[in-house]
């Protein structure tokens, strides 16, 4: 069968059969795709009703990787800048076993001030207060893009978090405080829903996880961008970093506008399920509540995102009070640890269960408990280094086994559910998994505060130890929960007529359709 692998639309340009037809040397879109096609990694989608393919799908996701970005850094920057200048230094106590805080070290005036909380105060804003609302928005909005535009739909909820950023610069009292990051999760809880959906429609099965964990690189770049505003801190004020921010995300607005476009959605439903164009909230939670691939794969994600969100909340005051490290220093070794480990784990990721998914499908979920496994003890060792740079190094390691499992796992929410409802699948994978996961740094504040002196005195090591109890644990159980949806997956399939096998066999080998 003939493999036209890309015609662009300006240029009347083809690639074909492997060879490649000379075109304009301006044109870098048509150099890119070409660049994928030789090195086998294709992943653009071709429109069926002009025989052409969509070269804009690269640039599109160029767009949601950087709209990513600006959503993980505005939402992980709080807890980089808490302990080093924006949250006072002794709390309400001025007792060392009653705060976390370290010494103030930002650079903000005394007439700007710092915001006075507990360590109860710290965990609900970093997970909690974000998280409620970023579940209970998220469903709607996820139905919400798949019966409007979900470009539309993206960018309102990129203009609500980046103006609940910006005025967050201006905030005086823990109350005003709660009430902005609960605007935050309003606002961000569009992103990911859209994002997965558009992406889903704009590549291939077969390449699907790849490209989903090409956009999770925006999970580790925007940490990275928080570390880097947690280092700032120590020459600019905390309130000119939420500044900046809010102004980065209204400039992305106009760019979203321009570049990304609707694709089609790709016709992928099952034999004997039903072709409807678009279903409600209603019938969607129904069907997938009879899905029990889905179902576990909902028990497992909450189970592996509860671990990232205590060490996100958590894991500055850790350097700052066990390991003495200044907010400067920390920030800028967790941010190249974060961008380099985080990125190199998402992409490895991606690419194992791609590739083990095209034998078997309920691979990916191997992949992922594997990489848990492996996960564990090298967070142990992050906590009980006796050093900051061997602390940083088996950071790196974790953070290499550790994510590699969002692209996987969010690749087989889109393999499971059909394209009507990915959106609204989508939403409700998030949700789930936000509401569990985000209550980590609340669980961690809970072992601060339960008055086991022996174990969880902030002053000797009492954040290491909650740390300890919670991160590796739950690493290790995710990856027992990850291995039971395998196994629900592979009976899930076996079950299915030879005619769905079929299908799905099609739709998970090349064809003439990229």
């Amino acid at each position: 069968m003939e493999d036209n692998v890309l015609v662009e639309d300006d240029d009347d340009i083809e690639i074909s059969n492997g060879k490649e037809v000379p075109f304009n040397d301006s044109n870098v879109g048509v150099r890119v795709a070409s660049f994928f096609h030789r090195h086998g990694l294709r992943l653009l989608q071709r429109d069926e009703a002009t025989g052409k393919s969509n070269v804009r799908a690269l640039a599109s996701l160029c767009v949601l990787v950087i709209v990513s970005v600006l959503n993980q850094a505005d939402r992980w920057v709080l807890a980089v800048v808490l302990p080093y200048g924006m949250r006072c230094p002794h709390g309400t106590n001025g007792t060392c076993s009653n705060t976390t805080v370290a010494p103030f070290s930002g650079a903000c005036l005394d007439s700007d001030g710092c915001i006075n909380m507990d360590d109860t105060g710290q965990g609900l804003l970093t997970g909690t207060a974000f998280t409620a609302v970023y579940v209970v928005a998220g469903i709607p909005l996820g139905w919400l893009a798949d019966k409007k535009s979900r470009v539309l739909v993206l960018v309102a909820g990129l203009t609500i978090w980046s103006l609940m950023c910006f005025c967050t610069a201006f905030v005086h009292d823990f109350w005003a405080l709660l009430l902005l990051r609960m605007g935050l999760g309003l606002g961000e809880a569009s992103c990911n829903p859209v994002a997965y959906a558009l992406i889903s429609d704009y590549f291939l099965p077969q390449n699907r996880a790849t490209a989903l964990a090409v956009f999770t690189i925006g999970i580790y770049v925007g940490g990275s961008v928080g570390y880097v505003c947690g280092a700032l801190n120590h020459y600019i004020c905390w309130r000119w970093t939420f500044r900046i921010l809010g102004i980065c995300g209204f400039v992305m607005i106009p760019v979203v506008l321009l570049v990304i476009r609707e694709p089609k959605h790709q016709q992928e439903e099952l034999v004997g399920k039903s072709k409807k164009e678009s279903y409600t909230i209603k019938e969607t939670v129904i069907y997938l509540a009879t899905c029990w691939p889905y179902l576990m794969l909902l028990l497992a994600g909450s189970v592996r995102n509860l671990p990232g969100y205590a060490l996100g909340g958590w894991l500055p005051t850790f350097f700052s009070l066990d390991l003495k490290e200044p907010g400067s220093v920390y920030g800028r070794n967790a941010a190249i640890v974060v961008l380099l480990g985080g990125c190199l784990g998402a992409i490895l990721g991606g690419y194992i269960a791609d590739r083990v998914g095209k034998r078997r499908r309920e691979g990916r979920s191997y992949v992922i408990a594997v990489s848990q496994m492996l996960a564990a003890p090298a967070i142990i060792g992050t906590l009980l280094a006796s050093n900051a740079h061997l602390s940083y190094f088996m950071l790196f390691l974790a953070y290499v086994t550790a994510e590699t499992w969002i692209g996987p796992a969010t690749a087989m929410v889109q393999d499971i559910c059909m394209p009507a409802i990915r959106s609204q699948a989508s939403a409700i994978y998030i949700a789930v998994i936000t509401l569990l996961g985000g209550q980590g740094p609340l669980v961690v504040a809970s072992f601060l505060e339960s008055g086991n002196l022996s174990l969880f005195d902030k002053c000797f090591h009492g954040v290491r130890n909650a740390l300890l109890f919670t991160v590796p644990t739950f690493y290790a159980v995710s990856a027992v929960l990850f291995v039971l949806v395998g196994l629900v997956m592979r009976h899930h399939l076996a079950k299915q007529s030879d005619s769905e096998r079929a299908y799905l066999s099609v739709n998970n080998t090349d064809s003439s359709t990229v």
